[in-house]
């Protein structure tokens, strides 16, 4: 059989491209998304199928950076200071619990598997990352929700910011002969100095020349000009030492502050989806299926790990941050992939030999395998969403949707100045733990030998007392972690204690934060942020600890904060229902809901009343009929009635003509409860059938 061997770059671009277009041709018809079908080129035209089409690899993959850089120069289009600070409340903390999760994961499924230390960090990181643009394709493919998708994109967001950071730090300890503490601080450091120099200098200039550039008012020159911007600070990064893709993402940064980086955007899209799909066939003629079939063990647990991993992460990461169960399974489903960023990774460490080749082969096939399942995941996510949210019991439902209300709220007002200092206290005394990890786990069998030597101890006893006095030591910035917590939860709480009681006669006076739910609320806020801090915490020091370790402390703080949100449950439960003839009292006005006027207790006490008009389509449905909390997000939490008052009422209740109902829950699901409960009866069925 002829074979088809490209001998320049003209015959290879034109054998890659025409490939690509019909394999990504096949898979979106299929309803997959595209890059599916780039691998599945790159595995055509590669050398390790006896398919009678070749490209030659290091010249495609020379290509490739083209794309890798415009990939990132885009992406870097899309920071800006202002978009991190407005998603930094609800997707930080989902990335910190799923990245610092994942990375853990990662690790010790390296482990496990036999590989070097190195290689499990490298395998913990490449699996932290979601895919950007298999998640972008594949919701426009479903026609997936605003409010969703604004969520998802805004934890790849803070993801890739996490991935470059990532990729910067492993760049440098890829370079480095062996973990040590001198290695790790005078890296960091090192990754400190150039960020400084290259960003500050780089403010300086980029955005003022690419504003007088653009003032030309031509296509041609702001494009030149920019796509140059974006190779010389590429060029830049790999002479210091660090990733072309670093260099390329800081030049989008930098660029997006002249103010045109949607109209860059626009010019660069056309070079960034030619050379993208360059890069991800590339990425196909890597993946070796000789290789993936001696390591299958490693992929099936490496598949199971990011799926496993990804969903429950980003769920409890999502409900932590206000979000609402089918909401929060919706997107860890939908995130529940890996992609461009972790064949970066895999790459960099196979071109450093920080890793062995088998690593990068691993890594494309975890991304084939879970970017093929990512439209059925997320087509059967709200169904899933729908099915856990139905069996939450009652309470903790109660407890999640007053939650999700609170920090609906929170959002929407400035965030005090006093929350600051906490949140660096929180973060120094994080680094203080992972030092002493690091010192305790590189150095413990020198200071068992000092120890043996001055005291004459046994090996034994010896270890144990070393062992002790460092957990004693690292108790202090744990205490701090704990203390600096609660007083950031305090600070936030109090914060929207004062803004949602009325005015006073003294504008400063602090919140109440005896009021039992600002105490509640400052509760749920602390266990999310411990559970952020000790997710990351477990990322960073996993290499500098037994496995054993991270699995106890982690099973230690799930316990410890599932008995402190069940708690948080009958409080709220017991309050409300200390505080039921308020909640319960009818509204003034018929026709319309009336909020609750007061602080946060009356938030808790008196919620949103609203009585059903007549010739609702509700009255004579049950609530379980109905399922207000999974088709709008709102809680029935109680009936007022002549026949007698409900509290609570579970899904068998029947609504009656002139019931007035206490509804909870953010802005939106009220709105979304109010529509379908004053609907007339035709509407409200098909409502309810729809959602």
């Amino acid at each position: 059989m002829p074979i088809l061997a490209s001998h320049n770059f003209l015959q290879d671009l034109a054998l890659v491209l025409c490939v690509a277009a019909l394999t990504s041709a096949i898979f979106q018809a299929l309803r997959q998304p595209s890059v599916v079908g780039y691998l599945v080129a790159g595995l055509i035209v590669g050398p390790h199928l006896p398919i009678p089409l070749f490209a030659d690899v290091n010249r495609i993959h020379q290509l490739s950076e083209l794309g890798m850089i415009l990939l990132l120069f885009a992406l870097g289009l899309e920071f800006s200071v202002r978009k991190l600070a407005r998603l930094a409340p609800s997707a930080g903390i989902i990335t910190a619990v799923q990245v610092g999760l994942l990375m853990w994961l990662g690790y010790v499924a390296g482990l496990a598997c036999g590989w070097t230390a190195l290689e499990s960090i490298f395998t913990g990181a490449m699996l932290a990352i979601s895919s950007t643009t298999i998640i972008a394709k594949a919701f426009a493919e479903e026609h997936v929700g605003a409010a969703l998708g604004e969520l998802v994109f805004g934890v790849t967001l803070f993801e890739d910011l996490a991935a470059i950071i990532l990729l910067a730090v492993l760049t440098a300890v890829a370079t480095g002969a062996a973990l040590s503490v001198q290695m790790v601080a005078s890296t960091v450091g090192h990754l400190v100095v150039f960020l400084a120099l290259l960003i500050g200098g780089g403010l300086l200039i980029v955005p003022r020349a690419i504003r007088f550039v653009a003032g030309f008012e031509r296509d041609e020159t702001l494009i030149v000009a920019s796509i140059g911007v974006c190779f010389a600070f590429s060029m830049i990064a790999e002479l210091t030492g660090y990733s072309v893709a670093l260099g390329a993402f800081l030049a989008g940064v930098l660029v997006a502050e002249s103010g045109h980086s949607h109209k860059i955007e626009q010019l660069v899209a056309p070079l960034r989806d030619i050379f993208g799909a360059v890069f991800f066939v590339s990425v196909g003629m890597m993946l070796d299926p000789q290789m993936v079939a001696r390591h299958w063990h490693a992929l099936l647990l490496l598949v199971g790990v990011v799926l496993a991993g990804k969903i429950v992460g980003v769920t409890i990461g999502a409900l932590l941050s206000g979000s609402t169960t089918r909401m929060a399974v919706q997107a860890g489903m939908s995130m529940a992939q890996i992609g461009e960023f972790s064949f970066i990774i895999a790459g960099a460490g196979v071109a450093h030999n920080a890793t062995g080749s088998f690593i990068y082969s691993l890594a494309i096939a975890v991304s084939a395998i879970t970017t093929f399942m990512t439209p059925f995941m997320i087509r059967a996510s709200g169904h899933v969403g729908g099915f856990i949210d139905r069996r939450l019991p009652h309470s903790v439902g109660v407890l999640q949707t007053i939650y999700d209300s609170w920090i609906e709220r929170m959002h929407a007002i400035p965030r005090p100045r006093r929350a600051a200092p906490d949140a660096t206290l929180l973060g120094f005394a994080m680094a203080v733990i992972v030092a002493i990890a690091i010192l305790y786990e590189l150095a413990d069998a020198r200071l068992d030998a000092a120890l043996i030597a001055a005291t004459g101890f046994a090996p034994l006893p010896a270890a144990i007392v070393v062992r002790a006095a460092t957990i004693a030591l690292a108790a202090i910035p744990a205490a701090g972690i704990r203390r600096s917590a609660r007083r950031l939860a305090r600070t936030l709480a109090g914060g929207l204690a004062a803004a949602s009681s009325p005015p006073t006669s003294d504008p400063a006076a602090p919140a109440d934060l005896s009021d039992p739910a600002t105490a509640l609320l400052t509760r749920l806020l602390e266990l999310a942020i411990i559970l952020g801090a000790v997710t990351l915490l477990l990322a960073f020091t996993a290499p500098f600890m037994r496995p054993v370790d991270g699995i106890v402390t982690l099973f230690a703080v799930v316990v410890v904060i599932s008995v402190m949100v069940w708690r948080s449950a009958r409080d709220i439960r017991l309050w409300m229902n200390a505080r039921s003839s308020t909640i319960l009292r009818p509204p003034a006005d018929p026709a319309h809901s009336q909020p609750a006027p007061g602080g946060l207790s009356a938030d808790l006490s008196a919620v949103t009343r609203m009585r059903l008009p007549d010739g609702s389509g509700a009255i004579g449905r049950s609530l379980g009929d109905l399922n207000l909390r999974e088709h709008t997000g709102a809680i029935v939490v109680g009936i007022a009635r002549d026949s007698g008052s409900v509290m609570f009422p579970e899904g068998l209740e029947v609504l009656r003509e002139g019931d007035a109902l206490a509804l909870v829950g953010p802005a939106a699901a009220i709105a979304a409860a109010r529509n379908l409960l004053t609907a007339r009866p035709a509407l409200a069925a098909e409502a309810s059938a729809t959602n």
